[in-house]
């Protein structure tokens, strides 16, 4: 048999699954397995043949009843991976799509933890919601950005926490730069004045977001008009951990803005 052939087998059948994962923590019976996952004994039995056949189950000669061999501990251990990615990929599909290829290294196990916010028709508003959220009311300490539009919205949350003592460094491209100059310049000069902060210039346009405030990262995705159309959030350490390396990685192709 092919390894198409016995995901096709297992995938084919959620008992199959069921008596897999039902056998990961304990030996157990066809009659107790056809107790535990809702199914005939005779289906059962011939699900844990089938494993038996395929070198993931043994039988236990002391008792009739069978117990995962090794290998079919780590296909059930995959499998649980495999399903877990699958939501994962689901529950961020706008956000991953409108990344656009930008973040490679932003796999399943790193979104696993992170809140998701997508703009819909009913709700189109959810992840500029979300940020604010994030953001809160109170001064914060160290505040780190990447932002690839001009947005009011943010411009006025970041100005509500960012206090005369808040450590903030702010990356632009020269389009958002000119944009904020045009149409913020109080902000810009309020900024200037603050003795923490820091403005760096990217070389290079922007697209997507970042926000690390006091140890919670905020990922956005924008749509090709810019709008912001999901995001990524998490206290989670791998994910700040990634947020951080991000910033970082772009931050050391920028200039400083003098």
């Amino acid at each position: 048999m092919t390894a198409h052939e016995d995901i096709a087998f297992m995938t084919g059948s959620k008992v199959r699954i069921d008596v897999l994962l039902a056998l990961r923590s304990t030996t157990a019976t066809p009659t107790a397995l056809a107790e535990e996952c809702s199914c005939a004994r005779e289906t059962a039995q011939r699900t844990v043949s089938a494993f038996v056949d395929r070198g993931w189950a043994e039988k236990v000669s002391t008792d009739d009843g069978y117990r995962l061999t090794r290998a079919g501990e780590l296909v059930a251990e995959s499998y649980e991976e495999f399903e877990s990615c699958i939501e994962v990929s689901d529950r961020f599909r706008k956000f991953l799509a409108n990344l656009r290829g930008s973040a490679p290294d932003l796999d399943c196990a790193l979104l696993s933890e992170a809140t998701a916010a997508t703009a819909t028709a009913e709700n189109p508003h959810a992840p500029i919601d979300r940020f604010l959220a994030v953001v809160g009311d109170g001064t914060v300490e160290t505040f780190r950005g990447i932002t690839p539009i001009v947005s009011r919205v943010f411009n006025r949350a970041a100005g509500r926490v960012i206090g005369p003592e808040s450590e903030v460094e702010l990356i632009v491209d020269r389009d958002v730069l000119s944009a904020s100059a045009s149409e913020y310049p109080d902000a810009l000069d309020r900024a200037e004045e603050l003795a923490g902060f820091r403005l760096l210039i990217s070389q290079e346009p922007l697209e997507f977001g970042v926000m690390i405030i006091d140890g919670h990262a905020y990922v956005g995705a924008y749509d090709d008009e810019g709008n912001l159309v999901a995001s990524a959030d998490s206290d989670d350490e791998a994910f700040v951990g990634w947020a951080e390396r991000t910033f970082e990685r772009i931050r050391d192709d920028a200039e400083a803005w003098s």
